[in-house]
Order: structure tokens, then C-alpha cells, then sequence
């Protein structure tokens, strides 16, 4: 007997589906592409899998790691030591930058050469700033809180949206600087390393998690759309589902949607009327963010095998060789992620993947157009990614309705400032998971989610009131300085 109707196969349904699954419940995941995983998941496009873009597990993905822990698939993940910074025109010598676990790895970082030592002094004090701003019952742009900052160069500024924009769909206008704060709190609460697949998502994740749902009972079927939907006396009625012909079903049980936020307004005021808070879905935003896999005919010499941020890109690209990680790859297999995409809605797919291969051998002078076998360029303008921005934690529904039988998940679900993407959508599937349980399995343990512990303003108060002093010296000093150079 099916107690309970997923609909969408990303990773929040798919953890719904899961955990709903443990509480002993019938399940039911419906979802209308071919395959599951959503974002997460893998297109063939001219018979080869494409991620949708790089992933990657950092550390504070609590939730997430917790999952791939219990499905047995961390090894199918390795670790990260570094994160490499190339300026144009040193290939072939990277900055690195480890992960800061130490005092020592601080001074490597700031010692790295990457942006001048006192600029990224600034840099590091405009985040322990930031930590020190009270964004309850308010909240910024980015780019306002850093525009606002005495202290913060041009460069040290670059340094801190770059930052921004590379690891999330939105330029700093556009992005909270609340939900900043929280990524940071974030890292620095949960500071260990970094993990990436070693092989794609689909493979190492995504196909052994489908596996796992249907061995233990949930019945998984795909290519089925959800149309339309109806609400009588206070409970979601009958939904409309699109597989060979459309079909309108009763609902006998209970509903997870777990669609993007966009698809969830459609469904009409019925819907996002019963959505806590009311009516504020409509003011949720996504932007894409692109990806661009760059086949090559050789390897390429002198590329790590772990991240590279190509530091002042235009389009703010970080690149992974993955075919120096994926098994069966004996050739470079460029993994980019593209944060300013938006920048070439106007082109067409030929004229954007010029433009960016082109910056990419700006940066890798060695690789030319004849060592290129294949590109596969992802702008993803019809797949756009949630971005938090200013003011939007707000609006952000949580799991349970005021319709008795509905619950919501997906990653733009009301979560800790700084949590979306793929922890965002693991912990929403969790928390719809749980909206269930109370109704239907009030006596069974709560379902587990994972949070870190917030970090008090007042904390990093004291600390920005030291370091002040330094900040103005160093700021005063670059004043001077330019000044000469006039």
C-alpha cells in the first residue's frame, strides 16, 4: 500500500522517499525525466555522460555526508588536500592554497602571492567583519556590505565576490550577504576537507542511491510528470500526472513535492497559499549556473588533480582535470564550472563555448584548439539554481503545510542562512521526512537532521575591534601607496 507520493526525483526526493522508506511507510517516486537526481544528475548528450556541472562534498555537508555514509558509497568519494590559484600568464606555476586548519596554513595562504599579503589581510578581515554583523530581521546584498567596508581595496573586494560567485549562480548584488555569513559560519565550524566524486555523479551517487530505493521497497518510476493538481476542504485532492496520457488520480494518501520552487507557484494560490510562511514562494529566485567539460586528446602537463580557481576570469571559472581522477580516463577531461554565465545568455552555444575555450588558453597557453576532441557546453538558463538572495530567508517555506496531507521539499526549503544546494536539498528531504513522520508515525524517533552551531556576532566582535587597528594601517599604507603611483 503506498501511505505516501514523492514527486520529484532530485536528491530532496529522493532522501524523502528514503527516509519515509525507514519509517515503514509505502512509497511512491515519481519523476518526469528520464532518470533521477535533478541537479545532481547525469545527461547523456552525444552518447556521453555530463554531469551537470562539478560536485563536491565539502566537510560541513553534514547531512549529506551522513547519507552517503549510510548508503555505503564514501568510498566512491576521495579527499582534497588543496585548492590551486592560476594567474594568467604563470601556467605552469599554481599558488596553492590549502584548507585553513592551522595557523601555518593561514600564513602559506597569505603568503601565497595569489593577491598582494595585505590585501588579503583585508580580505580575511572583511569576513571576520562580516561574522560580526546582526542580519536578524534584516539583511543586504554582497555587494552592499562590501561597497559599505572603509578598509576593503578593489583588489580584496575582487577576492571576496570571486569567492562568491564561483561556488554559487549569483554576482554579489545579487546574493545575500545573511546567507555569505552563514557559508562561512559554516566552514568554519566544519573545516575538514573537501571530497569529490571519483567517477561521475550518476555513477558514484545518484544510480547506486536509485538502487538502494528500489531494493528496499519504494517504487520508483520515471518519465512521469505532474500537471495539475486540486485542493478540497483543507487537503490536496487529486493530482494530474502526464505519463503515456494524462490521468488524474485521487490522493489517498500523503504528498511530498519536492520541484523546484518555480513549479511549485504553478501549481496556483490553492498551493502556495498553504505554504508557511503565505505567498512568499513568488519571491525566491534561481539563477544558472553554467558547466563546460572540455575533452582533450592528451593529458595535459602540468594540471593537478584538484581544483583550479582561475583567478580574475572574466567568467569566473574553476576547473577540475577529473581525468586524472575518473577511472578508464587516460586523457584531460576538463570538469568548469562557469559562475558568470549569465554573461553570455545573448550568444549562441558555438559563439559561448569559443569565447570561453578561448579564456581558458588564456590561462593554459599549452592547450590548443587541435588538442581539443569534444566540448559539451551547459548553460543551464532552463535549470537555473537557488540562490539565497537579500532578504529571501524570509520567504522560505517550510516543509510542513496548512493542507493536511502536502509537504514541500527541495533546496530553497527554510534551512540555516548559507545552506542550499546539495545540502540544501538532502536536509529538506529530511526535514519533509519528518513532517510526515508526526502526522503518520508520531510514535517513532524523530528523523535525525544535521545543523552547526551558529556563531554569535558578539564573538567575532571583539576580534574585528583588535585586528582594527591593523586594518586601517594596511589601508592607509595601500592609500599611500597609490598615491605614488600617480
Amino acid at each position: 500500500m503506498t501511505n505516501v507520493t514523492v514527486v520529484g526525483g532530485g536528491l530532496a526526493g529522493m532522501t524523502a522517499a528514503w527516509t519515509i522508506r525507514k519509517l515503514g511507510l509505502g512509497v511512491r517516486l515519481l519523476e518526469a525525466a528520464p532518470e533521477l537526481g535533478g541537479m545532481a544528475g547525469t545527461r547523456v548528450i552525444d552518447g556521453r555522460p555530463e554531469d551537470h556541472g562539478v560536485h563536491v562534498f565539502p566537510a560541513w555537508y553534514r547531512n549529506t555526508l551522513g547519507l552517503v555514509g549510510e548508503l555505503g558509497l564514501l568510498g566512491n568519494l576521495r579527499e582534497c588536500d588543496n585548492f590551486y590559484q592560476l594567474m594568467p600568464g604563470e601556467f605552469p606555476t599554481f599558488r596553492t592554497f590549502r584548507s585553513l586548519f592551522t595557523i601555518g596554513d593561514f600564513i602559506k595562504d597569505i603568503r601565497s602571492g595569489v593577491t598582494p599579503a595585505t590585501d588579503r589581510l583585508l580580505f580575511y578581515y572583511g569576513l571576520i567583519d562580516l561574522l560580526a554583523q546582526r542580519y536578524e530581521g534584516r539583511d543586504e546584498s554582497l555587494r552592499d556590505f562590501l561597497r559599505s567596508r572603509w578598509y576593503l581595496t578593489e583588489t580584496a573586494i575582487a577576492d571576496i565576490e570571486h569567492l562568491f560567485v564561483a561556488s554559487s549562480a549569483a554576482e554579489s548584488c545579487l546574493a545575500s550577504a545573511a546567507s555569505f555569513r552563514g557559508s562561512i559560519v559554516a566552514f568554519s565550524r566544519h573545516p575538514g576537507r573537501v571530497r569529490m566524486p571519483k567517477s561521475t555523479l550518476h555513477d558514484s551517487f545518484i544510480a547506486p542511491f536509485r538502487r538502494r530505493l528500489e531494493t528496499d521497497g519504494v517504487d520508483v518510476r520515471t518519465g512521469v510528470e505532474l500537471r495539475t493538481v486540486s485542493v478540497t476542504a483543507g487537503r490536496l485532492d487529486t493530482i494530474t500526472v502526464h505519463e503515456t496520457g494524462a490521468v488524474t488520480q485521487p490522493v489517498t494518501g500523503h504528498i511530498v513535492f519536492a520541484v523546484p520552487h518555480g513549479q511549485l507557484a504553478r501549481f496556483g494560490p490553492d498551493v502556495s497559499g498553504a505554504l508557511y510562511p503565505r505567498h512568499g514562494i513568488e519571491e525566491l529566485t534561481s539563477r544558472p549556473l553554467g558547466a563546460l567539460h572540455v575533452y582533450l586528446r592528451r593529458r595535459l602537463p602540468g594540471l593537478p588533480d584538484e581544483h583550479v580557481r582561475l583567478v580574475s576570469s572574466p567568467h569566473a571559472i574553476t576547473l577540475i582535470d577529473v581525468g586524472q581522477v575518473w577511472e578508464g580516463y587516460e586523457k584531460s577531461l576538463l570538469n568548469c564550472v562557469v559562475g558568470r554565465v549569465s554573461l553570455l545568455a545573448g550568444l549562441s552555444e558555438s559563439e559561448a563555448t569559443k569565447v570561453l575555450v578561448e579564456e581558458l588558453m588564456t590561462y593554459l597557453p599549452t592547450m590548443t584548439w587541435d588538442d581539443i576532441e569534444d566540448v559539451c557546453y551547459q548553460p543551464h538558463f532552463a535549470e537555473p539554481f537557488f540562490v539565497p538572495g537579500p532578504g529571501s530567508d524570509r520567504y522560505r517555506p517550510l516543509s510542513s503545510t496548512s493542507l493536511m496531507n502536502l509537504h514541500v521539499a527541495g533546496d530553497f526549503c527554510a534551512a540555516p542562512a548559507g545552506v542550499a544546494g546539495m545540502e540544501g536539498a538532502i536536509r529538506s528531504g529530511l526535514a519533509a521526512a519528518e513532517s510526515v513522520r508526526r502526522v503518520l508515525c508520531p510514535a517513532t524517533p524523530p528523523v535525525t537532521i544535521h545543523d552547526f552551531r551558529p556563531i554569535s556576532p558578539g564573538a567575532a566582535l571583539g576580534l574585528r575591534a583588535t585586528l582594527s587597528p591593523l586594518a586601517a594601517a594596511i589601508r592607509l599604507l595601500k592609500r599611500g601607496s597609490a598615491k605614488k603611483t600617480r
